[in-house]
């Protein structure tokens, strides 16, 4: 079965990387609305390596500019992100009333990792995945289906962590053994910020 994506409007490098994320906003609303009579499965965006910059810190920005900016738009509920709700076990990304796993893929992950572009080497990706795509393909199934899933990948030597906490599960450390990224405790991208000071509350 093939999946079903839609993608975030063609990046315009003309624009800051926050102007092209509010551009985005409006079809990721769309989106969500159609994904569960729809049955999509992914929303993709699609970042310039050129824009985004090299390693993991800079993929844990860019994440970081992501939240703030679909947090502050979200046409359902407008907030502020919060440190200590991300770090809260419950917590997941949500936008518009739905929850969404937000997994990156960049060119700096070798062929070893999880997040490997496969060959892609000028893009980093962002796939905004909403549960009902979850259930709808996994069924209940899921836990075994999810088992199966990690197992090929470490069989095919690419280990596939699951962090305790989902907020650790978007941007992977390049070692499967390192500690979690912590992308909610460093600043968006200079030219993105939204206000000066408490962007990120704790």
């Amino acid at each position: 079965m093939k999946a079903r994506l839609r993608s975030a409007p063609a990046y315009d490098e003309s624009r800051s990387l926050r102007a092209n994320l509010e551009a985005s906003v409006d079809a990721l609303t769309c989106f969500t609305e159609d994904a569960r009579t729809e049955a999509l499965d992914a929303f993709v965006y699609r970042f310039p390596q050129s824009v985004v910059g090299d390693g993991v810190n800079r993929l844990a920005r860019l994440v970081r500019t992501l939240v703030e900016v679909l947090f502050v738009r979200d046409p359902v509920d407008p907030r502020v992100p919060a440190r200590r709700d991300i770090l809260a076990p419950s917590w997941r990304l949500s936008f518009a009333g739905v929850d969404y796993f937000a997994p990156v893929f960049s060119p700096v992950y070798g062929k070893e990792h999880s997040r490997y572009t496969h060959g892609v080497s000028d893009s980093v990706f962002v796939l905004m995945q909403p549960n009902s795509s979850f259930h709808s393909r996994l069924g209940t199934r899921s836990a075994k289906i999810r088992g199966n899933i990690r197992a090929r990948f470490a069989e095919a030597g690419r280990p596939y962590p699951s962090p305790e906490l989902e907020a650790h599960k978007f941007v992977l450390p390049l070692d499967p053994e390192d500690k979690p990224v912590a992308w909610y405790d460093l600043p968006p991208f200079p030219q993105e910020r939204i206000v000066e000071r408490g962007l990120m509350a704790s």
